[in-house]
């Protein structure tokens, strides 16, 4: 049985909380800030006003006994805590008013603004804290189906080697050893598994694909490129299919196991090492999702097949055609683009294109 408290917390606690470190809003297993501004305005006019609000999820996590502190992580309400500490931080309005433009009595009732939080007595490496959150957000209209399946198989090799392809997970990042850093790494990540992400060179994903402007700022928060990167890998290993089928599937079959990790991380850098090559322009016809995909999955299949590309000839070849691509392949780039049968009419067409 687990144990939880559930008490009031005022917004005070909560910012000082957030400030100091004492509270953690990112923990490892929760997904990217979503919220609009417009989601943020309405949730502070409700405090504003008053309002009764949702409780909030928080877990406690260990106690350092030679610091005699604790830190504890939020399980749900991360979007509410950045409304909240943003607002205070006057980094947008509420009825064209910032918080330090409100009154001393509007200020001091908004701090003392006291919100329901259900208190779990629980580790950072306890298994109940994802499930728990997996559990809260089953059912929910807030999560994406590809932050559901981060959520859920954010510990297996297949989830992580495509969220190193995807940069959404970087293992050297030094923040990772700093004390308050307790809630972000995920202890559920084998150590061997990350010695060996720490061993591959960084993927240029992020950086191609926002030099071509394939992503907005939003779908990288709903993690549509994360999802973008496992349908990459799942083609590469298994062909073309409909939608997300065999990523999902795929997902399930290597979620012990990865084997194939060092042969797909090498062959989609070396892939995308040949795109940074091409130099193709950005807002163009290969900023495309459907194109840019197309691409790198016949330009890995190429590769993989021991064949070398010829640059300047590829690149000239590229250029031409999307001046002026043929009927099938444009109405195939065009409709049903994640359908199997339109995947196979590009890849036809690109994979012709490569010299």
């Amino acid at each position: 049985m687990i144990k939880y408290t559930i008490r009031s917390i005022a917004l005070l606690n909560i910012f000082n909380d957030v400030k100091s470190g004492r509270l953690i809003p990112d923990a490892y297993f929760q997904r990217n800030l979503v919220w609009r501004e417009v989601h943020k305005k309405d949730f502070i006019e409700t405090l504003l006003l008053g309002y009764p609000v949702p409780q909030m999820f928080f877990s406690r996590g260990k106690i350092d006994i030679e610091k005699m502190s604790s830190t504890s992580c939020i399980v749900d309400g991360q979007q509410r805590t950045d409304a909240i500490v943003s607002y205070i931080d006057n980094k947008y309005s509420v009825k064209d008013k910032k918080f330090q433009e409100l009154t001393d009595e509007e200020k001091s009732n908004l701090l003392k603004y006291e919100i329901a939080v259900v208190e779990l007595d629980l580790d950072n490496d306890s298994p109940h804290v994802l499930e728990i959150f997996k559990r809260l957000n089953r059912t929910s209209n807030s999560l994406t189906s590809i932050e559901k399946l981060a959520s859920e198989y954010a510990p297996t090799e297949y989830m992580y080697v495509a969220r190193l392809i995807a940069n959404d997970a970087d293992p050297n990042d030094s923040s990772s050893l700093i004390e308050d850093q307790y809630w972000r790494s995920d202890p559920n990540l084998p150590d061997e598994l990350h010695s060996w992400a720490k061993s591959k060179p960084k993927s240029s994903f992020e950086e191609i694909t926002s030099s071509l402007r394939i992503f907005s700022d939003r779908e990288i928060a709903r993690k549509v490129h994360l999802m973008y990167a496992l349908n990459i890998i799942s083609t590469i290993l298994g062909g073309f299919f409909n939608r997300n089928e065999r990523t999902i599937a795929l997902l399930e079959d290597y979620k012990d196991n990865f084997p194939d990790k060092d042969r797909i991380y090498d062959l989609i850098s070396c892939s995308l090492k040949t795109i940074t090559q091409l130099q193709l322009e950005k807002d163009s016809f290969w900023s495309a999702k459907a194109n840019f995909f197309s691409l790198i999955v016949a330009i890995a299949k190429r590769l993989e097949a021991k064949n070398s590309i010829d640059i300047s000839a590829t690149r000239e070849a590229l250029i031409k055609f999307a001046a002026k691509p043929d009927e099938a392949y444009s109405l195939a780039a065009r409709e049903a683009v994640n359908n199997k049968k339109e995947r196979q009419t590009r890849d036809r067409n690109i994979s012709a294109l490569l010299k």
